[in-house]
Order: structure tokens, then sequence, then C-alpha cells
């Protein structure tokens, strides 16, 4: 594969449910972060995106007491505005906990309709692109 983002994500004290593990829910935040981070790095401090479609597969619980988890990003199809990518996220000990293919589209605030990545950030993310 080629290049994969990582992020680490704190377990915050109020991620946790009655069960004692972290809620479903927030699973979607921790890809969040690492997708910010991720858009933060590829396009200039500029993370302007949409989610389109989110496909997700958990596998294993995370506890307070895991503190931290790794969002690992990498790049599956460019297109002209979208991009989809394979997330997952894993515990210190490098267990898997879920997975997800995401789809967004790179996105004008201001009109409010997709734009096409730039050069520089095709190159950025073409880097990332897994085989």
């Amino acid at each position: 594969m080629a290049g994969v983002f990582e992020h680490t994500v704190n377990v915050r004290w109020r991620d946790t449910d009655a069960l004692g593990h972290v809620n479903h829910a927030v699973y979607l935040t921790y890809l969040e972060e690492g997708r910010d981070a991720f858009y933060m790095w590829a396009l200039d401090g500029s993370p302007m995106y949409v989610v389109v479609r989110l496909e997700v597969d958990l596998r294993a619980e995370v506890r307070h007491q895991d503190r931290q988890v790794m969002v690992q990003i990498a790049v599956e199809r460019l297109g002209t505005t979208s991009l989809t990518t394979r997330e997952t996220i894993v515990t210190a000990a490098r267990e898997l906990v879920a997975s997800a293919r995401v789809v967004t589209v790179r996105w004008d605030p201001d009109q409010r309709e997709p734009i096409p990545f730039s050069h520089d950030e095709r190159a950025r993310l073409t880097a990332l692109v897994s085989g």
C-alpha cells in the first residue's frame, strides 16, 4: 500500500457510555478528527469538504483507559472534486477498532458547490493512493 496519513485522537471520558466503552457514534467523531487533520495537510490548511457517503464497520471496543487511538487514512480514489478514502481506527496496541470507506467532495463554502482539487492538492493526494 502507498502512503498512509496518521492522526492520534485522545479518548475523552465523555466519549464512553453506560457500558464503559466508547459509544459507537463517537467513532464517527474520531474519523472526522482524523479526516480534518488529513485535509488540513493535503489542502494547505483549508479543510473545506463535505461527506457524501460513509460506510463503517465496528470491530472492537475502545475504553477510556486506552487513552488514545490512531486514525489512519489512505486514498482509494481521486476524482475531479471527490475523494474516496479508506479510514481505520486502531488502538495503541494496533488492534483494529473500526474501518470505514468515506467519499468526500471538495467544497466552496461561498458558492455552496463542489470545486476541483488544485494541481498541488492532487499531487499530495496522489502520493497516498493505495494500490
